[in-house]
């Protein structure tokens, strides 16, 4: 009698330990689901299909918590930027399960982002890019617009003081290099906010691609934060000819799809975004969030998912453009006359 009582009391404790979901989130419209996870059904089940086998756990305990809650709990915080015991109370889970699942989601999508966010490389792909990019605004051999933006963190504990940056606050400084059609191409998530856009190109591995030859003689655009280089091609301070105020008319128009993917970026997910107040993280965790937020906005962009949450110009947070940069390579000055004299006189 002994042993069958011990032996319910342990079956009824591992019932209590199951997780029951409160609410099926997929039962809902997609009105819904585009507004509080920025995606509708069949995106959230095509998702939650290909991760999850990576997000069984060994343990039957884990096993409680559907995938497609974990996916979920995770793109709410994302798209909300919400405190997670927020995110407890609406769900029924616990705020360090809720932790737990974030990061176990983030850390997945970003192992994804670093593989499949790429720079187009073979022929077909450079000319495809180049040609959208000369649609904009007639620039040549534009094969990406670069630049750099803060995503507001908490203060670090160690070496605070770095990541203070020029607007007086904690934040990362993140190198983000899109496409014509607004997918991120490159990106670079480990600087504090006290790095200058400059230092963070200098010391990227994608520069080194670059002065290989790897994309041959197509090109980077950036604002005057950036040196002038045979690759990564400036305005003009201070045209002086119709053909150089042409080519800064051309570039300005071309340029502006990467501040407009920082607005749909931080608009679709607002944990990184300026109105959702800062990031409760060590800068290590903040950065895989950032990155993860990257590959889901590629995502919603070629699947064409709409946008619910109004978009705004970025919020402000993106770095001036009114630095001049006077590190002017030879090379690329002589890249930029032959871009003036061949396509804007």
């Amino acid at each position: 009698m002994e042993l069958l009582a011990a032996h319910l009391f342990e079956r009824n404790l591992r019932r209590e330990r199951r997780y029951r979901d409160p609410l099926d989130p997929l039962q809902v419209c997609d009105e819904h689901l585009l507004r509080h996870y920025r995606m509708p059904r069949h995106e959230i089940l095509r998702l939650c299909d290909e991760l999850s086998p990576l997000l069984s756990r060994a343990t039957k305990r884990a096993h409680a918590i559907p995938t497609h809650t974990q996916v979920l709990v995770t793109l709410r915080f994302l798209a909300s930027g919400t405190f997670q015991n927020v995110i407890a109370d609406t769900t029924g889970l616990t705020q360090p399960s809720v932790s737990r699942i974030i990061s176990s989601v983030t850390n997945i999508l970003y192992e994804k982002a670093k593989m499949e966010i790429k720079m187009p490389t073979n022929i077909y792909d450079v000319n495809r890019t180049a040609a959208a990019f000369s649609f904009i605004g007639g620039f040549p051999r534009v094969i990406g617009a670069i630049d750099c933006t803060h995503i507001p963190i908490k203060a670090p504990i160690e070496n605070e003081h770095i990541y203070v940056n020029r607007k007086s606050f904690h934040s990362l400084n993140v190198q983000v290099i899109c496409n014509a059609e607004m997918l991120i191409t490159s990106f670079s998530v480990k600087y504090p906010g006290a790095t200058n856009d400059a230092f963070i190109w200098r010391n990227c591995p994608l520069r080194d691609r670059f002065e290989a030859g790897t994309f041959r003689d197509f090109h980077l655009l950036g604002d005057c934060g950036y040196p002038l280089e045979p690759y990564l091609l400036t305005p003009f301070h201070d045209p002086m000819t119709e053909g150089e105020r042409q080519y800064n008319r051309s570039h300005k128009t071309t340029r502006v799809i990467i501040e407009q993917t920082f607005g749909v970026l931080k608009s679709r997910f607002r944990c990184l975004h300026r109105s959702g107040g800062s990031l409760q993280y060590d800068p290590k965790k903040c950065a895989k969030i950032a990155a993860t937020c990257m590959w889901l906005h590629n995502r919603c962009i070629r699947r064409r998912i709409p946008m619910i949450a109004p978009v705004g110009n970025d919020d402000g947070m993106n770095n001036d453009n009114d630095i001049i940069h006077g590190d002017h390579n030879p090379t690329g000055q002589d890249v930029r006359r032959e871009i003036v004299e061949g396509f804007f006189t």
